[in-house]
């Protein structure tokens, strides 16, 4: 079973603490039991913990803030990506190459995940892909975090008229999950 580093889930507390006001202690009472239990505990962050814990507080978050169909997680992305590229990765902004933008964003993937390898390919000067191989238990929330993620980082970056779809996804049985974006200069 796929795990997730503390500083992820954390990085999730303070979000809603910080976007949500109040609605921790009733997302964390929405949990399912099993994941609820991490949640008495000290999350401590260079641990390791159950993936479904991240995933199960990403779709929880998305029936409170938003309409329970997932497209808060793109939100939660974006929003997210944009304190990240004010804070900890600013680094990536000096970047103008999108090959590079991407890559050097995705290179952190191990940092977080102890499953899947992200991968970048430049289509064309307008067009990236980024797919991430070997995470059968990949959850459509966090593909959704994922993309709108990066849909921000492009658009931090400076590009335009960013994009993105789910060209293929391994929680629906394909063999790799692949997203797909345009942009322009």
């Amino acid at each position: 079973m796929a795990q997730v580093k503390g500083v992820a889930i954390l990085g999730l507390i303070k979000f809603i603490k910080k976007n949500q006001k109040d609605t921790l202690p009733k997302i964390i009472n929405a949990l399912p039991p099993e994941t609820k239990k991490y949640m008495d505990e000290h999350i401590l962050l260079t641990a390791w913990y159950p993936y479904k814990l991240y995933t199960d507080l990403l779709k929880t978050l998305d029936k409170s803030a938003g309409r329970g169909d997932l497209s808060y997680c793109i939100t939660q992305g974006r929003l997210s990506a944009e304190h990240d590229l004010k804070t900890i990765y600013k680094i990536f902004l000096t970047f103008v190459d999108p090959k590079t933008l991407i890559t050097r964003a995705m290179s952190v993937w191990s940092s977080y995940y102890d499953s899947g390898v992200a991968e970048v390919n430049i289509v064309s000067k307008n067009e990236a892909t980024v797919t991430i191989k070997d995470f059968p238990d990949i959850d459509m929330a966090h593909v959704k975090n994922v993309q709108g993620w990066l849909e921000q980082f492009l658009g931090m970056c400076k590009f335009k008229e960013i994009k993105s779809e789910i060209a293929s996804c391994q929680c629906y049985g394909d063999p790799i999950t692949k997203l797909r974006f345009t942009f322009k200069s």
